[in-house]
């Protein structure tokens, strides 16, 4: 069967979009009833699955845990039949080179992608439009975690306008608060941001305004356009109609999906509400 480490990635990836930094501990905690390896059949694959559609009903309803768990087994179903014909779609050495290609191209166009796919299906071998696959999807998570870096900074940066000391209480309202936002974070490293700003803005003051990015400019294209047409036209135009492609093409569908996963809806906020058992707030959002 596939690697398992791969598998378990592309399980917190997925996961992130829905449920931001929760997504690592729902899987750590899956990994305590149901461990995998590289000797795992695909049958230990959907164990780990089942139990993963468990744990997340709670938080985001039988739906979409479903909907969510069928991706997952997809995905399982479809590692299995790349290695039984050529292998794991995207090796160690592979997954550096892209990597590395996404912090010099942090939004490539269509030709970048095609012209790297071709690359790396040279280099290491593979079938091109499953290594294509792949290197999209890493696209589309280094834009959602640049996006929710970009806004914790911003964040960071009001609540030291408004609090140039905050207290211990401060900050912990302030974790409540991200949490809230549906933005992927780790706890400690937030801490950490926050003292280091502080410390840096107390001696230098405050820092230089962050430089306009490929990144930014998209997310102001998707505020900026009133409907899927039209931001499918400009995306077209752009070369960077891959972003809002499925199998079956560019649909209304995989448009508003890929809106949703760079700007999260009011529903993000009352899902996390509702995981935090704060239901009988939803109603003053």
């Amino acid at each position: 069967m596939a690697d398992s480490n791969e598998f378990e990635k592309y399980c917190v990836q997925t996961l992130v979009i829905h449920f931001g930094h929760l997504a690592g501990g729902i899987v750590n905690k899956i990994k305590e009833k149901k461990s995998l390896n590289d000797k795992s059949n695909i049958s230990d694959f959907k164990e780990f699955i089942d139990h993963i559609e468990t744990s997340i009903t709670v938080l985001a309803g039988k739906n979409k845990a479903n909907e969510i768990g069928n991706t997952l087994r997809s995905k399982a179903l479809e590692l299995e039949g790349k290695q039984k014909k050529s292998g794991n779609v995207l090796s160690n050495d592979m997954e550096k080179e892209i990597d590395t290609f996404l912090v010099k191209n942090t939004l490539p166009t269509e030709k970048d992608v095609a012209d790297y796919t071709k690359y790396l299906t040279l280099k290491y071998g593979g079938i091109a439009k499953n290594v294509e696959k792949e290197i999209i999807e890493k696209i589309k998570i280094h834009i959602k975690k640049t996006i929710s870096h970009k806004r914790i900074k911003e964040e960071i940066n009001d609540l030291l306008i408004r609090f140039h000391e905050p207290t211990k209480n401060d900050i912990d309202d302030f974790i409540n608060y991200i949490r809230l936002s549906k933005l992927a974070f780790q706890e400690d490293e937030l801490r950490d941001e926050i003292e280091k700003e502080r410390l840096y803005r107390k001696f230098h003051g405050p820092q230089d305004t962050e430089k306009p990015s490929e990144i930014n400019e998209l997310v102001n294209l998707i505020k900026n356009t009133n409907n899927n047409d039209a931001l499918s036209k400009r995306l077209r135009k752009q070369e960077l109609s891959y972003l809002i492609k499925d199998e079956s093409g560019i649909s209304d569908k995989s448009v508003s999906e890929f809106v949703n996963l760079m700007t999260p809806t009011q529903e993000d906020t009352k899902d996390t509400l509702e995981e935090l058992g704060l239901k009988h707030l939803i109603h003053d959002k």
